[in-house]
């Protein structure tokens, strides 16, 4: 597919970074309710949506190879971890992979267990690409588990979405990521974007619900960001020595199939 950049989406990004600087980079955290291969994807489409609109883009992939169920391997191959450049074992530049002009990549996998252990050290992400001469205008994870402390490595200025469905456990497991954010009190309210169902009816009245359990348990403000169609589809699993298609033995045996136009409203919404 061709890339799609219009000249004013450049001109934009590149204003910003004329007037705000190096200072411009911005920590986007997709807090997901959903699997880890649609999480994933999640946050790869988002990130091209940014790409193609000139912006400089940092795809952070925290999943495991274990965590994931149709796919054999990362997005794209790399060699080392970011957890290995916070503890100073191995040069950043070595780390984080260039793509193409306006996208990057690097994984994160370690990142926990190493902060567990109290390895990690500053500085942040952000000083660490400016110090290597990376200007980025958005570094961008998607997650299953939004840890506080962990987010605090990447960057100062952070963003935050929850992406959840419907569906009561994905409602549950979408409030225990607002209690994890908001440990850190920055009196924001979080949008939330509610994805599948039958109805946007549906979808708002899902958000409610979550909304309603926010402020009751934690005092946090939500506000709601939209309503995606998108179906669910069975699952499969290519093998890659004989390419034999099978059905996963382990995790959910369906997935949603997200639209492209979801990515770029909410790439709008980053860029807002």
């Amino acid at each position: 597919m061709a890339e799609s950049v219009t000249q004013s989406n450049v001109d934009q990004a590149e204003g910003l970074r004329t007037i705000f600087g190096a200072e411009s980079s911005c920590v986007v955290c997709l807090a997901s309710a959903l699997d880890a291969d649609t999480t994933i994807h999640l946050g790869h489409g988002t990130a091209y949506a940014l790409k193609n609109a000139g912006h400089k883009t940092l795809l952070i992939d925290e999943f495991g190879l274990s965590e994931r169920r149709t796919m054999s391997g990362f997005l794209y191959p790399t060699r080392y971890d970011l957890a290995q450049a916070f503890s100073n074992g191995i040069d950043l530049l070595k780390v984080v992979r260039s793509i193409d002009e306006h996208l990057w990549y690097a994984t994160a996998t370690k990142m926990r267990a190493l902060n567990d252990r109290h390895l990690l050290k500053l500085p942040t992400l952000d000083e660490r690409l400016l110090n290597t001469g990376l200007s980025m205008d958005y570094m961008l994870l998607a997650t299953n588990d939004p840890n506080a402390n962990i987010l605090t490595f990447y960057g100062t200025q952070i963003k935050r979405f929850v992406v959840c469905s419907p569906e009561q456990p994905s409602l549950i497991r979408a409030l225990g990521m607002v209690r994890e954010m908001s440990v850190l009190q920055t009196d924001e309210s979080y949008p939330v974007l509610i994805i599948g169902g039958t109805s946007e009816e549906e979808g708002q009245a899902a958000f409610q619900k979550l909304a309603d359990a926010s402020q009751s348990a934690l005092r946090q403000d939500l506000h709601f960001a939209g309503w995606i169609k998108a179906f669910m589809a069975s699952r499969i699993v290519v093998d890659p020595e004989d390419n034999e298609i099978s059905v996963p033995v382990a995790g959910p045996v369906s997935e949603f199939v997200l639209p492209v136009d979801f990515f770029k409203m909410l790439s709008a919404k980053i860029m807002a």
